[in-house]
């Protein structure tokens, strides 16, 4: 059976800083879902908890206080609302969520390769591509080498451009630079752990060898058993415009069926 899209599990609020949107409230957010007949979605505002020390400026803000101004969650008979959350992990290789706040999310997010943030994410003495793919398998490699939930949590931004953000294909680059056997290894270890593979791509930004590229690592992680689930990660109601479209065509391209499918445990 082809995989069903009746989730969204990577969506922001106006509580993220990113967002600031007035309309992106959690009332609008469960709209979309009913409209577009999904069962489930979670909220994933950016989060960098109080009590692990030397947040960045853009995460400081973020506290466990901020974003549970969005609870109580508004309820649908149709569609179940997790709270999560969207953290991050900095140069130091340290995450920003502690271990007991594990247990105040559903659904936890975390990228790998936000390497935008420099002096946080990464050190500005070498920011090369060959320096960024390296970063890329450390810190996938590391994060599964913790003591975690992973059956709560989600890898996400696997082929962000955010990675290399200075050209436009500097990102896909630095996926080249990553072998077959390397991506096997890494994806190996998130189906052994359990942790959801984000699917959040923009397809349609991408067409012939571009997008070959850009798939090459889902492939591989497809044939590793990994299983997936899809974000939006919509920071603005125009983001729910194309999210359908742009999940239907990421199914198709990859032939996932609904046994590829990872889903929050409740």
């Amino acid at each position: 059976m082809r995989y069903e899209i009746d989730h969204d599990i990577h969506i922001h609020s106006h509580l993220s800083l990113c967002s600031n949107d007035p309309m992106q409230t959690k009332e609008n957010i469960l709209a979309y879902a009913i409209r577009n007949n999904l069962k489930y979605i979670c909220l994933t505002d950016h989060f960098w908890d109080e009590n692990i020390p030397r947040a960045n400026e853009f995460y400081e803000p973020q506290n466990f206080e901020h974003i549970k101004k969005a609870l109580p969650l508004p309820e649908s008979d149709s569609v179940k609302f997790y709270f999560g959350c969207e953290t991050e992990m900095d140069k130091n290789y340290r995450l920003g969520i502690s271990e007991e706040r594990f247990d105040s999310f559903d659904f936890v997010i975390i990228p790998t390769t936000h390497l935008h943030m420099m002096s946080f994410t990464i050190d500005e003495k070498d920011t090369s591509l060959e320096r960024r793919a390296d970063l890329y398998v450390a810190r996938l490699d590391k994060l599964l080498d913790m003591d975690i939930p992973f059956h709560k949590i989600g890898i996400a931004h696997l082929t962000c451009p955010l990675m290399a953000p200075n050209n436009k294909d500097d990102h896909l680059k630095v996926l080249d630079l990553i072998p077959d056997k390397v991506f096997k290894e890494l994806f190996s270890k998130i189906a052994k752990k359990k942790a959801g593979f984000e699917l959040n791509f923009s397809f349609f930004q991408y067409e012939g060898e571009s997008l070959e590229r850009v798939l090459r690592p889902y492939r591989i992680a497809k044939e590793c058993n990994c299983k997936f689930y899809l974000g939006s990660d919509a920071h603005h109601p125009q983001g729910f415009d194309y999210a359908i479209k742009n999940f239907s065509a990421i199914i198709d391209a990859l032939d996932l069926k609904e046994s590829d499918k990872f889903k929050i445990k409740n």
